[in-house]
């Protein structure tokens, strides 16, 4: 028996690289006790997506990711641009950092930075 249901939208959502948009998210646990979730969003016909990583934020401010792969479409409410697709969750969906606040290596933005081991301190 399905318990622990829960439904919410996710904001400002990537699939891998591409910018969906948002997407409704059902989120349960099964008969196992397993975290199971799908996403359903609007995405352009051509969008030729199979399996990725998930990201967005929750309407509280939260970010979530977690692996999913492409399971099924169905004709969307803009006939011939846009198709619903149905996303499987593959792995847990799971809270995270917001994407944009990550940062890159020192070594890639601050030119002064080396990467001999003797020339680091820890903070």
């Amino acid at each position: 028996m399905v318990s622990k249901h829960r439904r919410f939208e996710l904001l400002d959502v990537m699939f891998d690289d591409l910018p969906i948009g948002r997407c409704t998210i059902d989120q349960w646990e099964d008969d196992r006790g397993d975290e199971q979730w799908t996403a359903r969003v609007l995405m352009e016909r051509t969008h030729a997506s199979s399996t990725g990583q998930l990201v967005g934020r929750t309407r509280e401010g939260a970010f979530r990711t977690g692996p999913a792969m492409f399971a099924t479409h169905q004709e969307g409410p803009r006939r011939g641009r846009t198709v619903l697709v149905e996303l499987h969750g593959t792995g847990p969906l799971v809270v995270t950092t917001d994407p944009a606040a990550t940062t890159e290596p020192a070594a890639a933005t601050d030119p002064a930075a080396t990467s001999d081991p003797a020339a680091k301190t820890d903070s």
